[in-house]
């Protein structure tokens, strides 16, 4: 991940362990936390960043790369807090 002086956030990698997925379903999640985090007001960057977003039953993909996306935010704006 890297910021310019405008704030703007390239993300060079994500990577995503994301369990019992489909490859399909696995993509579609990639993309869609992509998709999520783009619309985000990311104010800070680091080289990079964890986050563990649990497991739950019943949770579609879309909820998920919402809840992902979430948490990468909320990891960067600690971050930036620092």
């Amino acid at each position: 991940m890297t910021a310019d002086r405008t704030g703007t956030v390239t993300i060079d990698r994500l990577a995503l362990h994301a369990g019992v997925m489909s490859v399909a379903e696995a993509r579609r999640l990639g993309e869609l936390v992509a998709i999520v985090l783009a619309q985000l007001p990311i104010q800070a960057a680091r080289d990079s960043a964890t986050v563990n977003v649990p497991a739950q039953e019943g949770r579609s993909v879309e909820q998920l790369a919402v809840e992902v996306a979430d948490a990468i935010a909320a990891a960067l704006r600690v971050e930036a807090a620092s």
